[in-house]
């Protein structure tokens, strides 16, 4: 088995893990509604990736809604009702997860989930996977960093997530692989100082990824010492 410097591989949740982007769509379209107003799915591309409130800051802006918080609870409610149904995977990611978490001892690494998501959403799609305990960290860009201040906010596209994310798996930033979907992810990663890879779904391939490492498909045909040697390459 080869060796790698690489000692942790963190995940995105939404967009990456699982196919969720066409039911925050559908919950972003269903809380307008209320309002008199629409989304085109042309319009939604350029919110894919921003955290809730972010999203819905923007949103109320530009219809002219008074409240942000009580479009996003909406958003939010209708998205737990999808949710319960049970959104579909990403199959091939969440087969190389598996594949990861087969050889993760004997590869010496560990594994995170770093989203921008709710807590209980995020924990809510690993269970529906069966992947839950398969990562030794999991943590919400809205419930998880307390610890950190910034006026601006601290989801992403700021970084400390993934800071965070490394702190808490006892790995340098640098020892990391973090793989995501959007431009906002994207720049978390790198922003963190990690080796970013970018996988684009449906709804991001129109994104500017260019600040990732690598770009890829889908994980589809890649085993892991191809994956590893990627990351020791850059």
């Amino acid at each position: 088995m080869r060796q790698t410097k690489v000692k942790a591989v963190i995940f995105d949740c939404d967009g990456v893990l699982v196919d969720s982007e066409h039911s925050h769509y559908l919950s972003w379209v269903h809380a307008l509604q209320q309002h008199g107003h629409g989304l085109s799915l042309e319009e939604y591309h350029h919110y894919v990736g921003n955290a809730g409130l972010d999203t819905a800051k923007l949103l109320a802006e530009k219809t002219g809604i008074d409240c942000a918080e009580e479009l996003l609870k909406s958003k939010r409610a209708h998205y737990q009702e999808l949710q319960a149904q049970g959104i579909p995977p990403i199959q091939s990611t969440i087969d190389f997860v598996r594949l990861l978490a087969k050889e993760k001892e004997q590869r010496g690494i560990r594994l995170g989930v770093a989203s921008a998501a709710k807590k209980k959403e995020v924990l809510l799609n690993l269970r529906h996977q069966e992947i839950e305990k398969i990562f030794d960290v999991v943590l919400s860009g809205q419930d998880d960093l307390n610890e950190y201040l910034d006026p601006e906010g601290v989801n992403k596209p700021k970084p400390y997530i993934y800071l965070h994310a490394a702190k808490m798996l006892n790995v340098s930033p640098k020892e990391c692989i973090v793989i995501e979907d959007s431009r906002p992810g994207v720049s978390a990663g790198v922003g963190a100082g990690c080796m970013t890879i970018a996988v684009p779904n449906r709804f991001t391939r129109k994104h500017d990824l260019s600040h990732a490492a690598l770009l890829l498909d889908s994980f589809a045909g890649i085993d892991l010492d191809h994956f590893f040697r990627l990351f020791d390459d850059c």
